[in-house]
Parts: structure tokens; sequence; C-alpha cells
């Protein structure tokens, strides 16, 4: 799947063009792609891939709920390369209002 590469005296590892091709077409048309997607390109389980995320193997962005993966997450984890840091943007805080009220305050609701 990978290979070694010298240059300049340094060890460099590549992906070979087969694997090269297939990481172009999954990500032609879209910067991020899903977590079964990911798998398939990278020849795995779901589930696999959800643990090595899960142990820090391959970075996964957050869609939501769900797990999504760019290009340089997957292309660092073929060549064993250190994933570029991402800067955490701080999540606004929420205030919620809510009131309790107690049960025995509560409106009798028509059919109970």
């Amino acid at each position: 799947m990978t290979g070694i590469k010298e240059s300049a005296n340094d060890l460099i590892p590549t992906i070979g063009p087969a694997t090269e091709r297939r990481i172009q077409m999954a990500f032609a048309d879209a910067c991020i792609i899903t977590a079964q997607a990911t798998a398939k390109l990278l020849g795995m389980d779901a589930g696999t891939l959800r643990e090595l995320t899960d142990e820090g193997v391959i970075r996964a962005v957050r869609r939501g709920a769900r797990r999504a993966y760019t290009e340089g997450d997957i292309r660092c984890y073929l060549t064993q390369a250190d994933a570029p840091v991402r800067e955490e943007k701080p999540r606004p805080t929420v205030h919620v209002q809510s009131k309790v009220v107690p049960f025995s305050q509560r409106k009798k609701t028509a059919g109970r």
C-alpha cells in the first residue's frame, strides 16, 4: 500500500498509484467523506475504523454525531505521518432557561 522514497537522505513514505487514484476518486466531489466510505477506501470494516479513531490512530471530524474523514487524515494514516494539528474552535455557551414545576402543580390533561 505504501512505499518508501528517498529524498535528500530522508525516508519519506509514499502512497502507491492505485491507492492514490482511489483517494482522488473518493475526494473528487467532497472535502470530507463518511466513515462507511472511508472504511471501504481503506479496506476495513466500519467498526474497525471506529476503534482506530477512538484509539487516536486515525483522526476524524464530527458532523453532528457522525464521524467523517478528510483526505489529509487518510493520507497521514496510510503513511504513518504525524497528522496536522487542527485548531479547536471555542463552542458558544448556550444558556437554557427552564422552569421546574412540581408534579402537584401540573395541570391535568384531558383524557387522563
